[in-house]
């Protein structure tokens, strides 16, 4: 009975040797399947990514060239965009159409000869554009010719036309009427309207401003307003008024007059008197007295009174 059992598990423990001998060789081979697929996994994904990299730097210099003809061809029609425009359809179409390719990486081939001929045809546009650039440059050397032409006529015409205001300020100037001998004196009246001159503040009723108008044959004849302005020794204008009736311009400035003389001139020496007459007693002192016409200030005098 127990030779009989011992029997049996010895023929149990073969069994499940081999079982486990069986079960780790399989292992082994699986170990080994996995590491044979792992490797080749790794070398077919290294030559995916080496292949995927070569193609990147072909579409890389591909679009390289593809910026450069069209750089080329840009810098062209910046200066001749009007002669170029009718053609520049067929060359942005065709650019487009190889920017396209080279996003979905199409065939290198096909791509390289759609740039030649895209390269061929820029080219020849450029070689037309350098014939009118040569054109263009003896139009442009005729165009500073006449340019320094006019500017030469422009010149001359400006000098003529400096001479022309010149002698018309000139001819103004000399046609302007010119006062002379003017005086001014104090004076009262005496018996039979006769005047005496006095240099007495306190006497002195009126001031007798005098002056002779030159003759000019060029200046024009007719009436003419003599405006005179009397300064007191306080420097205060006689005046009757402060408003436009008793005001004048001169130099862009608004001035108060004294007295006015309505001059009638005719192109020969007049001889004219003009009087302010007393409202208030005459202070003591220095009286400037000016003379102005419509134009010009024609003079100036004083009196001194005591």
């Amino acid at each position: 009975m127990n030779t009989m059992s011992t029997s049996g598990q010895q023929g149990s423990d073969g069994r499940n040797e081999k079982i486990y001998r069986t079960t780790i060789l399989l292992l082994v081979l699986a170990v080994a399947l996995l590491t044979f697929f792992l490797i080749t996994s790794r070398r077919s994904l290294k030559e995916v990514t080496l292949d995927r990299e070569f193609t990147e730097q072909l579409n890389m210099e591909l679009q390289a060239e593809l910026d450069s003809v069209l750089m080329e061809y840009n810098q062209v029609k910046l200066e001749y965009d009007s002669i170029l425009f009718d053609k520049d359809s067929i060359i942005q179409a065709s650019a487009q159409e190889i920017q396209q390719l080279i996003a979905r990486q199409a065939d290198y081939n096909r791509i390289r000869r759609q740039l030649n001929s895209l390269r061929e045809i820029t080219q020849n546009y450029v070689k037309e554009i350098d014939s009118l650039v040569t054109v263009n440059q003896v139009l442009k050397a005729e165009n500073v010719q006449i340019r320094e032409e006019i500017q030469r006529a422009r010149a001359r015409t400006t000098a003529l036309v400096q001479d022309k205001e010149l002698l018309e300020e000139k001819v103004e100037a000399a046609a302007m009427l010119r006062a002379y001998q003017i005086n001014a004196s104090a004076v009262r009246t005496r018996s039979r309207d006769r005047e005496e001159e006095t240099d007495r503040a306190d006497r002195a009723e009126r001031i007798r401003i005098c002056y002779t108008m030159a003759a000019n044959p060029i200046a024009d004849q007719g009436a003419y307003n003599i405006y005179v302005r009397i300064a007191a020794p306080s420097g205060a204008i006689y005046r009757l008024s402060d408003t436009d009736a008793h005001s004048f311009t001169h130099g862009g400035e608004i001035l108060q007059f004294s007295v006015v003389d309505r001059l009638d001139y005719r192109n020969v020496d007049v001889n004219s008197c003009i009087y302010w007459d007393r409202i208030a007693e005459f202070e003591p002192g220095l009286y400037l007295i000016s003379l102005f016409s419509d134009q010009i200030k024609l003079g100036e005098t004083s009196i001194v009174l005591r």
